[in-house]
């Protein structure tokens, strides 16, 4: 079935984020797979953000970042069952999303997208619909998973 599934959370939605979770578990748990949750920061790239932000702020957010995702995956994401790693990346979120798993051969990518919410990126239906177009591995799409 599936050996690596790949999970793309949003740490600012920590709710929705542990549901998107409990239903990688379920599915890691049938064949055994290990699960790879990955958080993705904006990066400052635009030239107007980025003549204001300097490296020491770049490296404090980055660290800030990684402590809420490993504070998020502490709470929500151990105590057996399948091996799950993490790691933050920072780019635009489809496009690392997508480098990740093709680096990491994943087999499945399970994101969550809400239709009605225009802000987040990490779960917007433009995102996991440029997930869905381009990825090179199956792709599960979750909706309304708080309930």
């Amino acid at each position: 079935m599936f050996n690596k599934i790949l999970v793309p959370v949003d740490i600012d939605y920590p709710r929705t984020s542990k549901a998107v979770f409990q239903n990688a578990l379920e599915l890691a748990s049938l064949s055994g797979a290990e699960i790879r949750i990955i958080s993705v920061m904006p990066d400052f790239s635009m030239p107007i953000v980025a003549s204001f932000v300097t490296d020491d702020i770049k490296k404090e957010a980055r660290e800030h970042f990684k402590k809420a995702l490993d504070e998020f995956v502490e709470k929500n994401c151990t105590g057996g069952g399948p091996k799950v790693s993490h790691r933050v990346l920072v780019g635009k979120h489809y496009v690392e999303i997508l480098k990740v798993a093709d680096k990491w051969e994943a087999d499945l990518i399970i994101v969550y997208h809400n239709h009605r919410r225009k802000i987040n990126e990490a779960f917007s239906d433009t995102c996991a619909r440029k997930i869905v177009k381009n990825a090179n591995c199956s792709v599960l799409r979750l909706r309304n998973v708080l309930k």
